[in-house]
């Protein structure tokens, strides 16, 4: 059906995207959802809109499209290229026919300041208007140096860390959640990928002892151990005619996921649980690095499946976790 779509593709072979010049995005759902036609509806026309005049070579609008067009938007991994192209149409809306090259700090500031509301939302405004002034530079468009953005700091505001799931958490979920989340769950857990990657795992990286993982984010190929839980799971799936999908976790309609309907998803499953509470994909991946330090891995092994960043994150659970059950033994040594 989806063929028939004019500016549709099926991307990595398992969710829908619409590509027409400028415009290339993604689809929610697949051909014959409502939703789907009606982003499909909305994207079609601003494809066959009447073209405007070209913008002013010194605009906002011009150097957001020669940056969308360059090389270096082009070697992003897609997750990125789709990040990006949202904070960049915020961009084109708040300056559009501005100059670039003689915006000042006070303008772009006050931009930042209009989204204050949304401060993750303004601080990924500031973060890209500075990037384009960086890229700007490279190009020689603006003069050398040239950033009116550097020095404006990001508004503060309280982050909200991802909970990680404790051993109770994940043993009360697994033992009510429905099967079409079951999967996704014990992936992430024993894999400590993100949820964009457990979406794409297909049958073709399961090898029975490892399953390969082309992280989004990094674009690098992993080899992960498959922990037994995991592999006797994905067995039975097998065993009970799983394999026939393409990807190892589908929804509870047989389709494929995609990050942000998988996190929909798993959040309905919770309501559901009496006592549980909620608890994220991304909570999963600090539950993943507490098991590997359980377990005796070395920084090295935890950082080389979870990545840096994250591992170091993880790592504040994991000595608190540590720190309390020191503690508990020590009260109950005193009775």
């Amino acid at each position: 059906m989806g063929k028939n779509l004019k500016y549709t593709y099926l991307a990595k072979g398992w969710y829908w995207r619409f590509r027409r010049v400028d415009l290339d995005v993604p689809l929610p759902g697949s051909p014959g959802d409502a939703e789907f036609h009606a982003r499909y509806a909305v994207l079609l026309a601003m494809a066959q809109a009447t073209p405007k005049a070209a913008p002013s070579r010194s605009s906002w609008t011009w150097l957001v499209r020669q940056y969308l067009a360059s090389a270096e938007f082009g070697a992003l991994a897609e997750t990125t290229r789709d990040d990006y192209s949202g904070t960049c149409e915020l961009i084109i809306e708040e300056l559009g026919e501005e100059p670039f090259a003689l915006t000042t700090r006070r303008m772009i500031k006050a931009v930042r300041d209009s989204y204050r509301a949304t401060p993750r939302k303004a601080d990924k405004i500031r973060q890209m208007t500075s990037r384009l002034y960086s890229w700007a530079d490279e190009a020689e468009l603006v003069p050398e140096g040239f950033n009116p953005v550097k020095g404006l700091k990001r508004l503060k505001h309280k982050v909200n860390p991802y909970v990680p799931w404790s051993d109770e958490e994940i043993e009360l979920y697994l033992a009510h959640a429905p099967s079409h989340v079951t999967t996704p769950v014990l992936l992430a857990l024993y894999t400590g990928q993100r949820a964009s990657d457990v979406v794409a795992m297909t049958w073709n990286d399961y090898k029975g002892s490892t399953i390969r993982v082309r992280q989004d984010k990094t674009d690098e190929f992993l080899d992960i151990y498959c922990h037994p839980r995991l592999r006797d799971h994905l067995d039975r799936l097998k065993a009970t005619g799983g394999k026939k999908a393409v990807v190892m976790a589908l929804s509870i309609v047989g389709k494929s996921y995609t990050a942000g309907s998988l996190s929909q998803a798993l959040a309905r499953s919770m309501l559901a649980i009496e006592e549980m509470p909620h608890r994220t994909m991304h909570g999963l991946r600090y539950a993943a690095a507490a098991q590997m330090e359980e377990a005796g891995c070395t920084i090295a092994e935890i950082a080389a499946v979870l990545g840096h960043r994250t591992y170091q994150m993880a790592m504040k659970y994991i000595e608190q976790r540590k720190a309390s059950k020191r503690a508990g033994e020590k009260l109950e040594a005193m009775a």
